[in-house]
């Protein structure tokens, strides 16, 4: 019976990571189950091996001074021939990745209510000075009765805290790292809060932020940059997960207040769901962000969300604003007409010189002199009164009705959402098993490669489209098609839902893609 510290009588195994291996104990000397990580160093070199130890140990009991109800509690830290072991609370559960693989996306509701729990951990936590670094649904256990605990505070301090291992493999996936981690930043309370939104949005979407991609080094790229996809199914939990998700740290809010946020989404008291724009890479996403209210303030303050203008009164419609390489042809016939008058009256005014210069009269010679430019003068005013009289009185100018009625109303396309849909339809249907055919329905300068597509599609055995694609028609004769797709899996046989969003040009003969989201 392997005994650790002359008190831990090991029972069975819970499970492994890249971390380290997790059994069930028996404390001998309180009569009580306990979990026992034993840690894995493999990666560590023999010189480095005791200071990695000590580390260990150090931030296993940096790790003991949290006590929440909603957090593991660390009890013990000891050393196994040569290998710090921690000693931790024994939970009966399930962590929330397995329920996630055997349930699928849960409803926001539920997802905010285990949030709350754990955001209020968290928030207890950073206020102990305790950063968690690995926040992912493998580190939060669902109990039995429902309970919700996060599991291995400090365990990634523990071990270095490395992203990339001296071997050049990823320690653990990235999918639901800070981007500010993946660029090289010191974890911090606001990369906690980012992976908190990354779980979140895993529980109502089904999936990472930054997708599924079994190229470590590949989404680690997308993670640096930001690449989030908006979410679709999370409903009330929408605005606050943007929030979370946000490039920029100082634009996120303090586990507290995600806390009190998600137990008022918890409880029913929704907050209004406001239109947000999706975050891009690099650039904070619109929408409610907390961020230092200025010199001289204590505390954060709550900017409003982007919203619809007040839908007061007005006095009058703002003016209209045209594109000047845009406007009819007709409107410019009128400085036509004017040019062609003013040439006219300009050449009468010069034959009526020249005629009274040559009339032979020596007496007339000056006064035909001071003629030709009167008559300059007459044409002149003549041009100046007639020419406005032309464009103001016979052709005012347009009002935008006016130019709207002149514009070509012609189509951007000549497709419509129902042929639309139907070719979306058709393309999935070639699928997995036509890839080479899927690949006739891009445009060939957006097309991926065969292999990366025969790649992909090779993990799946079955495509089905579930329900009606939603069309979305753009002026330039564009359109963004959002697919749920029902997706069997080659090595389980489960289904997946997974969302795909085309885009599809129909400004040719035929529709083609031009871009998927996965």
């Amino acid at each position: 019976m392997n005994k650790l510290g002359d008190r831990y009588v090991l029972l069975d195994q819970l499970g492994a990571g890249a971390m380290g291996v997790v059994w069930r104990a028996r404390d001998e000397l309180l009569h009580r189950d306990v979990a026992v990580k034993q840690l894995l160093l493999n990666d560590v070199q023999p010189n480095e091996f005791h200071e990695a130890v000590q580390r260990a140990m150090r931030e296993g009991r940096i790790a003991a001074r949290l006590q929440h109800p909603n957090a593991i509690a660390v009890y013990d830290v000891v050393v196994d021939n040569g290998k710090p072991c921690l000693v931790m609370e024994y939970l009966p559960s399930r962590n929330l990745s397995a329920v996630l693989d055997e349930r699928g996306p849960m409803p926001p509701v539920e997802a905010a209510r285990i949030g709350s729990l754990a955001a209020s951990a968290l928030a207890a936590a950073h206020a102990a000075g305790i950063v968690h670094r690995d926040i992912k649904p493998g580190n939060v256990l669902i109990g039995r009765d429902g309970a919700v605990k996060i599991t291995d505070f400090g365990i990634s301090r523990a071990l270095g805290d490395v992203a990339v291992t001296k071997t050049g493999m990823l320690a653990g996936t990235p999918a639901y790292l800070a981007p500010e981690l993946a660029r090289g930043a010191e974890p911090a309370p606001p990369s906690d809060v980012f992976s908190l939104g990354a779980t979140l949005y895993a529980m109502t979407e089904g999936e990472p932020p930054f997708g599924k991609s079994t190229n470590d080094l590949g989404l680690l790229y997308k993670v640096a940059r930001g690449e989030t996809r908006p979410p679709m199914r999370s409903g009330p939990l929408t605005p606050l997960l943007v929030r979370l998700l946000a490039n920029e740290p100082s634009q996120r809010p303090t586990a507290a207040q995600a806390a009190e946020e998600l137990k008022a989404i918890a409880s029913g008291n929704v907050p209004p769901v406001t239109t947000v724009l999706p975050p891009r890479p690099m650039t904070p996403p619109s929408g409610t962000a907390v961020m230092p209210s200025g010199p001289g303030t204590q505390g954060p303050r709550t900017v409003p969300p982007l919203g619809p203008p007040p839908q007061g009164p007005r006095t009058r419609p703002p003016a209209p604003v045209f594109d000047q390489t845009e406007l009819p042809r007709k409107s410019n016939r009128g400085l036509a007409v004017a040019a062609s008058i003013l040439a006219v009256l300009l050449v009468a005014g010069v034959a009526y010189a020249i005629i009274n210069a040559g009339g032979g009269n020596s007496a007339a010679g000056p006064t035909s002199t001071q003629s030709t430019p009167q008559s300059q003068a007459q044409a002149g005013a003549t041009t100046q009164t007639k020419a406005p009289t032309t464009t103001a009185q016979k052709k005012p100018a347009p009002t935008s009705q006016t130019y709207t009625s002149q514009l070509p109303s012609k189509p951007a396309s000549k497709f419509n959402a129902a042929q639309v849909t139907l070719f979306v339809k058709q393309h999935y249907a070639k699928l997995p098993k036509d890839v080479a055919g899927a690949r006739e329905d891009w445009d060939p300068e957006s097309a991926p490669s065969e292999g990366s597509e025969k790649e992909y599609w090779s993990g799946y055995t079955k495509v089905a489209v579930k329900g009606n694609p939603v069309v979305t028609t753009s002026d330039d004769g564009t359109f963004t098609v959002t697919t749920a797709l029902d997706l069997t899996e080659a090595e389980t046989n489960k289904v997946v839902t997974e969302e795909h969003i085309l885009k599809i040009s129909g400004k040719g003969d035929k529709l083609l893609i031009i871009d998927e989201q996965r």
